[in-house]
C-alpha cells in the first residue's frame, strides 16, 4: 500500500465514528463525481450527443410542452393489456 493511503488509513483509525462517517460521504461523493465525468466523456465521443463544456455548471431551463389527449404512455399500457 503507498504511503497516501497509509496516512489516510492511520488518520481514520483515530476519528470518531461520526468523522469517519463524514469521510465515507465524502469518498461516495467523490466517487459518483467520477463516474459521472466518465459517462460524460463517453458520450461526448457519440455524434448522437451535445455534452456541454466543464465550464457550463447547469443546463438551460426548459418550458414543458403541454399535449391534448390521452398521454402515449397511457395508451402504450393500454395497447399491451
Amino acid at each position: 500500500m503507498n504511503s497516501v493511503k497509509e496516512s489516510l488509513r492511520h488518520m481514520i483509525e483515530q476519528m470518531s465514528d461520526e468523522e469517519a462517517h463524514q469521510m465515507l460521504e465524502f469518498a461516495h461523493h467523490l466517487q459518483q463525481k467520477r463516474d459521472v465525468s466518465l459517462t460524460l466523456k463517453r458520450l461526448a465521443t457519440d455524434p448522437v450527443f451535445k455534452v456541454p463544456g466543464s465550464d457550463v455548471r447547469t443546463f438551460h431551463v426548459v418550458e414543458p410542452i403541454y399535449g391534448k389527449g390521452i398521454a402515449a404512455s397511457r395508451l402504450l399500457v393500454d395497447d399491451r393489456r
